[in-house]
């Protein structure tokens, strides 16, 4: 490629990195005020407690806001829980026959003979019998519901299976509501998904909720979303949220049907909600517990904590351990630099104007034409025609109201371009001549000697080097990702196994073109003799491939080791922002090793080094590409990450200097 071609390239990205750095700017003030965490618990849950302690409900509720939760979950009443409660009698056609056969002196009963298929609910409130038969009708219609005529205003007669009624939404208690507001905490509330969908039911369930007075947010209960499964109703629950403006939880990990439309149309008003399950809080201990919700702070922009009490018989007094647990929690936000109280609403993030993503997409279009130009001798009419198909690309699907997709598309290739870049475009730290050769006399080389000062140096200059061209991909990631659907996870970065697997393969494959002077070599090596060292190193490699692959991302099939578990912890409590394992013990050292090996001429093994050495830089890019970390948070983890593996890089290379100049003075 002409030379000023690359010059041209290089400002490119330079303008994109200042676009980068005025969004992240505005991006970072924003998310240091978004800061403070509602601690929420259920009622119902909290009743569960009671029930089991023999303890009172309103003291309790008076303990635990004094030990910190803000908030209070009311569910919508169901024929269960009222049942439950003692405020309604409800029982199915062959339960009524029953109640005949024990009751037929009773006139009333003698005269009432029950239909197959239809349940019963006998009530000792009229306002709840009013409430539930609307409810009623509005899910099931009007001919399935229907007055026992023997009870006015007090029983009915519902068309339906045990197993449909027993769990439908039937509007929310107003005597809870009056409990909970009167003991202090702010209101949220879960109203369940409708039977019958169609707007002027959503309505009507808005009316219900607007029932409850002032509200602190709506966490949409079950695994469907207030709309599901119609598009046009779901968006227009989201209509009804803005106009009523009415925050709402999007549950982490519970892959609630529908969320993704409402947050989609109402984004300004969600809130990320971390809980974990009854399940889970069987068997979690109490600090790991701590720990999570801290966590989920801190490094996913969690602003709602749905707090389920332990519940475990093992444990001798679980209101104290459950005062307790809440507590703690509060106090470890507090020195978190969170405060609690009514959920921060999300940050509007500086809207980036189209030119912005244009010139953000243009330092990742150069910087993959600069890649192509390190592996391929690119003329210039080729580097602007690849320019050039960029750019228009990107236009079109600007045109043709395709952001998202753009954006997504333009941060995976970031992700795949420059930590490969990083690599290649330092090849010559890895397979280059050093300047000041004198690695065959290395048994005459001291500590002292300027070549082992001058091998410090090189490793140090390419290491930096490699950092800063990943770290410039990662702030392109960063700007590119900045964006409110991104930051709540309505939107995510696409391709994080890709990312994390491409960049290798693409490294080993130039590095072995590079070696063979362009030459694939297949068939030459196929011929080779098969060497123990050989199945060896191969074995090793798939062991590490699924390793590296299966641990990347947030689930993994393998489990973490007791002393990984007990690292990470230290880490966490003494860095703050964690770095990632594989970043510092595994990436960065490689890196410092395969650059030690060239200056010293130590060719075995080298090109699987430098492999395992690209898992550091990918990882870096990878921190950028979790956009719902806050930014600060991200850069203290790739500082923690790279100082930790520049020390231990130069005690490894430090080693393995001395271990070569052993072993060629005994040879």
């Amino acid at each position: 490629m002409p030379k000023k071609s690359y010059p041209i390239l290089i400002i490119f990205i330079i303008v994109a990195l200042v676009i980068a750095g005025i969004i992240i700017y505005h991006r970072s003030k924003l998310e240091s005020d978004f800061t403070q965490v509602e601690l929420v618990m259920s009622l119902n849950e909290l009743r569960e407690l009671c029930y089991q302690e023999g303890y009172d409900e309103i003291e309790l509720l008076a303990k635990i806001k004094d030990s910190g939760i803000n908030s209070i979950a009311i569910h919508e009443d169901t024929l269960e829980s009222l049942n439950l409660s003692g405020r309604i009698i409800y029982f199915s056609d062959k339960e009524f026959n029953k109640l005949n056969f024990f009751l037929k002196s009773i006139d009333p009963f003698k005269k009432f003979q029950p239909s197959t298929g239809e349940s019963y609910i006998i009530f000792n409130n009229k306002n709840d019998y009013l409430r539930i038969k609307e409810n009623l009708q509005r899910q099931l219609g009007e001919d399935l519901v229907r007055d026992l005529g023997f009870l006015p205003y007090t029983g009915l007669k519902v068309k339906g299976s045990e197993e449909k009624l027993a769990d439908l939404g039937l509007g929310f208690s107003k005597e809870d509501i009056e409990l909970v507001r009167n003991s202090g905490f702010q209101i949220i509330l879960r109203p369940k998904n409708l039977l019958k969908m169609n707007n002027e039911n959503i309505d009507f369930k808005f009316r219900e909720i607007d029932k409850a007075g002032n509200i602190s947010g709506i966490i949409f209960e079950g695994e469907e979303v207030l709309g599901y499964p119609s598009k046009e109703n779901l968006i227009y629950t989201a209509e009804l949220l803005k106009k009523k403006e009415y925050p709402f939880g999007i549950i982490e990990f519970a892959g609630q049907k529908g969320i993704e439309v409402v947050a989609q149309s109402a984004s300004e008003l969600a809130i990320r909600v971390h809980s974990i399950t009854k399940e889970e809080m069987e068997i979690i201990p109490k600090q790991k517990a701590i720990d999570r919700w801290i966590r989920s702070a801190k490094e996913r922009n969690v602003r709602i904590f749905y707090v389920k009490p332990f519940m475990k018989k093992t444990i001798p007094d679980l209101i104290e351990e459950n005062l307790s647990y809440i507590e703690t929690v509060r106090k470890d936000l507090n020195a978190g630099g969170f405060t609690t109280g009514k959920a921060s609403l999300p940050p509007v993030y500086f809207q980036k104007p189209k030119i912005f993503i244009l010139l953000l997409i243009l330092g990742v279009i150069s910087g993959g034409i600069i890649l192509l130009k390190d592996v391929f001798n690119l003329k210039k009419y080729q580097e602007y025609s690849l320019l050039f198909l960029g750019i228009l690309f990107s236009f079109l699907l600007l045109f043709f109201n395709r952001e998202i997709f753009l954006i997504k598309i333009m941060a995976l290739l970031t992700a795949l371009i420059f930590p490969t870049l990083a690599i290649i475009g330092n090849e010559k730290y890895f397979l280059g001549k050093i300047s000041n050769d004198n690695s065959k006399n290395i048994d005459k080389i001291s500590k002292n000697n300027s070549n082992f000062i001058l091998m410090i140096k090189e490793v140090l200059i390419g290491f930096l080097r490699i950092i800063l061209i990943t770290l410039s991909g990662g702030l392109l990631i960063a700007a590119l990702l900045s964006n409110s659907k991104f930051m709540l996870g309505i939107e995510q970065f696409s391709g994080i196994k890709i990312s994390y697997i491409i960049p290798l393969l693409l490294v080993l494959a130039i590095m072995w073109l590079k070696v063979n002077r362009g030459k694939l070599m297949i068939l030459e090596n196929i011929k080779k003799p098969l060497l123990i060292e050989h199945v060896i190193i191969m074995i090793f490699f798939a062991v590490f491939l699924v390793i590296y692959i299966s641990r990347s991302g947030n689930f993994s099939f393998l489990p973490v080791l007791s002393i990984e578990e007990k690292i990470r912890i230290f880490l966490e409590k003494t860095l703050i922002a964690r770095p990632r394992n594989k970043e510092f013990l595994i990436g960065y050292p490689a890196l410092f090793l395969a650059m030690s090996m060239n200056f010293l001429k130590v060719k075995e093994f080298k090109i699987p080094i430098i492999i395992i050495g690209t898992v550091g830089p990918v990882t870096l890019i990878n921190t950028f590409c979790h956009i719902h970390t806050p930014f600060l948070f991200s850069m203290l983890r790739t500082f923690n990450g790279v100082w930790l593996g520049l020390m231990l890089g130069l005690i490894i290379i430090i080693i393995f200097y001395y271990l070569v100049k052993i072993f060629r003075k005994k040879n």
